[in-house]
């Protein structure tokens, strides 16, 4: 990525990744392009898929999909 991402960009792109998690699941064990406006490129190989996000000519940020994208729950326990 030749532009680094202002802080709302880089907000925006955050906030849709949070609210797009259930959807995720079927690029698990694949790096994904995404903006905050969606998904701009999805591949195995991280080289593939940054030269296809970067060839859409839009700002984009890379993730690593995990296997599973729910939530975590913390629950604190008190001695006694």
């Amino acid at each position: 990525m030749s532009k680094t991402p202002s802080r709302e960009e880089s907000q925006a792109m955050l906030k849709w990744l949070n609210q797009n998690r259930k959807q995720l699941n079927i690029y698990a064990h694949q790096y994904i392009a995404y903006n905050a406006n969606g998904i701009i490129a999805d591949h195995e190989n991280l080289q593939e898929v940054s030269r296809l996000a970067s060839a859409s000519g839009e700002l984009f940020s890379i993730y690593l999909v995990p296997e599973y994208t729910g939530c975590v729950q913390f629950v604190g326990f008190r001695k006694g």
